[in-house]
């Protein structure tokens, strides 16, 4: 396989386009190989290939969908090697955070295949939940003396992906798959490429029109949106641009998950090993750059030790290494793209213009080409500060005191995002009523945010509707079909 030369994918074979574009190698700034601009007739396209597949592929049984993508899962990490210097390329990404990405999208694959529990779901009162297979989706009964009730799940149809900057297409591809879905995926023009190769290994494994993918501009996604071809769309990105999905999605009664951003607390209690806890604060907030959407972007420290604490995170900061992402030494890798630095530059701005307290970075790095900023953090910057009530989605992070629980809960509950937190303490048992406080999807107790394949992964307020990952996740990919049998 060609990992320089790069297609769309409609109905099992490489198509080019009128017009390309090309994504940037963030490190150097340096243009990348060319991806065809897909037209509003390739979408349309898509869709009637997908329209044409989907009745034999949903009448598929359930394991043998979920054994067509486990052969998916090992034919994509037999390029294992390709697929980690490439997506290094085009997102920065060192060679640890690439590992890790495509092994996880690997293990996604697999987990979602092959060992979801559906024998452990419970259920309660009179609804007995059932496997009609050894892989099948739950089927939820209800017996009385007048009649039997069964609610099953159904494919929805056609699945519209838009993706974010990394390999995140995998937790909408695999669910869709085997819940007996069609899908047509559409990367993110800055990072097209990883999307693109992982489609077209699939061609060799699914039948024509099951799997697409198409790139290109601004104006892909809002044809997408309203297709009425397309049943659902999944979309992983920023608030502003799921809101008008959402509003546009209405028009034809799509169904959506949003994954949108986050202002994720972390909240770090008195009786914390300093030595231990400081260092995995920090690498929760910076990993990546801190471009991860489950990110800790706003830390609280309890006011017995914030001093020592601060001290020791500013020290481990101070000493990761930001540069070249295929340096072995290499920690921190650049922004991903020109837009993202200069955001994360206005909040650097903001905060040298108001006279904060740096304890850490504050700027750019020695590399003349590139969009790199050293790791930063603030100092105790007033509770209505940019930096507090903001996404940077960049390594620079505010570090606040705090003394009470019920007061650090508002804090961090302060916030029409509610995506993930994190809570460090040697009592877990505080840390959990902690937890049970906070207005948010995701929380991890002693540990950084990182998500579980068999999981369901969410957001509440604006940071999205619906979810991914999990049986829940699966299901988020099906209609409830009730069926009401008497006699």
């Amino acid at each position: 396989m060609d990992f320089t030369s790069f297609s769309n994918i409609i109905n099992g074979k490489q198509c080019g386009a009128l017009k390309s574009y090309h994504g940037i190698n963030p490190a150097t700034e340096e243009p990348l190989w060319d991806v065809p601009c897909a037209a509003e007739a390739d979408l349309d396209r898509a869709v009637e290939a997908a329209q044409g597949a989907f009745h034999a592929w949903s009448s598929t049984t359930f394991e043998d969908r979920c054994d067509m993508v486990k052969r998916y899962a090992e034919a994509f990490l037999t390029y294992e090697k390709e697929f980690i210097e490439l997506l290094m390329k085009e997102t920065g990404k060192p060679i640890d955070v690439a590992d890790r990405e495509i092994h996880s999208s690997y293990e996604g694959l697999i987990e979602t295949s092959e060992r979801f529990p559906w024998a452990g779901v419970e259920c309660k009162s009179q609804i007995l939940m059932s496997s009609l297979a050894k892989f099948t989706l739950p089927v939820e009964t209800l017996k009385d003396d007048k009649k039997t009730a069964s609610v099953r799940y159904v494919p929805l149809g056609i699945v519209g992906a838009i993706c974010p900057w990394n390999l995140g297409a995998f937790a909408k591809i695999a669910p869709a798959l085997v819940t007996g879905n069609c899908i047509i995926v559409k990367p993110s023009p800055y990072t097209p490429y990883t999307t693109l190769k992982a489609v077209e290994i699939g061609q060799s494994i699914f039948p024509p029109g099951v799997l697409q993918a198409l790139g290109g501009n601004e104006k892909l996604g809002p044809w997408m949106v309203s297709h009425p071809g397309i049943q659902k769309i999944s979309f992983t990105g920023s608030i502003p641009t799921g809101k008008t999905i959402l509003e546009k999605c209405a028009k034809t009664m799509k169904r959506v998950t949003l994954e949108l951003g986050g202002n994720d607390a972390c909240i770090v209690c008195g009786d914390v090993d300093i030595e231990k806890t400081a260092p995995a604060v920090v690498l929760a907030a910076f990993k990546n750059s801190g471009q991860i959407c489950v990110a800790s972007k706003r830390i609280y420290v309890h006011q017995s030790i914030y001093r020592p604490f601060l001290e020791a995170m500013a020290s481990y900061a101070q000493s990761l290494k930001v540069g070249d992402p295929f340096n072995s030494d290499t920690d921190i890798g650049p922004i991903q793209n020109a837009m993202q630095f200069t955001k994360v530059k206005s909040f650097l701005d903001d905060c040298k213009g108001q006279g904060y307290r740096f304890v850490a970075g504050g700027g750019r790095t020695g590399c003349t080409k590139g969009y790199f900023i050293q790791p930063t953090i603030i100092d105790d910057p007033p509770e209505d500060s940019k930096i507090v009530t903001e996404e940077p989605f960049g390594p620079i992070i505010p570090v606040q005191p705090w003394c009470e629980d019920e007061e650090v809960i508002n804090r961090s509950n302060n916030t029409r995002t509610g995506l993930g937190a994190c809570i460090w303490s040697k009592d877990i048992d505080h840390a959990d009523r902690l937890a049970r406080k906070l207005e948010v999807g995701n929380i991890y107790i002693n540990s950084p945010l990182r998500p579980d394949w068999r999981v369901f992964f969410s957001g509440h307020k604006e940071s999205g509707i619906g979810g991914e990952r999990g049986v829940q996740g699966l299901l988020a990919y099906c209609n409830a079909q009730a069926v009401h049998i008497y006699g």
